[in-house]
């Protein structure tokens, strides 16, 4: 079921031409193109630029977050990055976490995204509870450890004593932590060498000269990111340690102290 059923008794519903797709969001979402169907939305030119990508996430059957995207890929990259965040997190199983979406021809000026939210409201007021709640957002940067947690964070912080499934092996140290933070579906950000002159740390490929110059660490496949940090703790030089927030994880040499974290683990 999808297109018009999450759009009932919308105002303007009659001015919109959608094509739907549901499903679970874990599956690679597809689009189609918009067609242009019998009445009066045949007179209207078809635009790209008047195209919106609105979309349902549910749990369990409930809606929980509306969105939209306006750009040709923005609904694949929306819906793939949704689908990255939902994993490795405590209280959320994925597999009960669902999409609807539609891809609309826009012919008056007015916003699908607040219509949508609006009428969800309007028929049950406790549905989209990850509206607002910082579901979704981008990283911005180091200083975010300063900064209170969303709510979805704090509701359903990551899960960082599952196993990773990594391939078993020796890894060199820095390279570990690339692969980690390459393929977390979550934050880790490490220090990196801050070389004088320069406003920035270095990439996070570059890594610090002590992480370069640690010796390897012993992968299990059933090690959980716990279970790795800790190895990595060992190999590194005493002042390193690991701060755990609701969403990232963070592993610098210092002995600062964050409010918001949940937990600091050390060599």
């Amino acid at each position: 079921m999808c297109g018009f059923d999450l759009l009932a008794g919308v105002p303007f519903a009659d001015k919109l031409t959608p094509r739907c797709r549901s499903g679970p969001l874990l599956a690679e979402p597809e689009v189609s193109e918009p067609s242009v169907g019998a009445g009066t939305v045949c007179t209207v030119p078809l635009f790209r630029n008047a195209m919106e990508d609105a979309y349902v996430l549910f749990e369990d059957g409930i809606p929980v977050y509306a969105g939209k995207t306006v750009t040709r890929h923005g609904f694949r990259d929306r819906l793939g990055r949704h689908a990255f965040t939902i994993q490795h997190r405590l209280n959320l199983a994925p597999a009960t976490i669902g999409f609807k979406a539609i891809r609309i021809l826009v012919f008056s000026n007015f916003d699908v995204e607040a219509i949508l939210i609006h009428a969800l409201r309007k028929a049950d007021k406790n549905a989209l509870a990850w509206n607002d709640s910082g579901f979704g957002s981008n990283d911005p940067g180091h200083n975010r450890e300063k900064q209170e947690p969303a709510g979805f964070d704090v509701q359903r912080p990551i899960d960082i004593g599952r196993s990773l499934g990594m391939a078993a092996g020796t890894y060199a140290l820095l390279d570990l932590l690339i692969a980690l933070k390459d393929g977390l579906p979550y934050v880790l950000r490490y220090q990196t060498d801050q070389l004088p002159g320069k406003k920035r740390p270095e990439h996070y490929r570059t890594g610090h000269a002590d992480q370069r110059a640690a010796g390897a660490v012993m992968v299990n496949e059933r090690d959980s990111l716990r279970a790795v940090l800790e190895k990595v703790l060992v190999a590194l030089p005493s002042g390193w340690r690991v701060t755990v927030f609701p969403d990232r994880v963070i592993l610098y040499a210092e002995t600062e102290h964050y409010q918001y974290a949940r937990e600091y683990i050390t060599a």
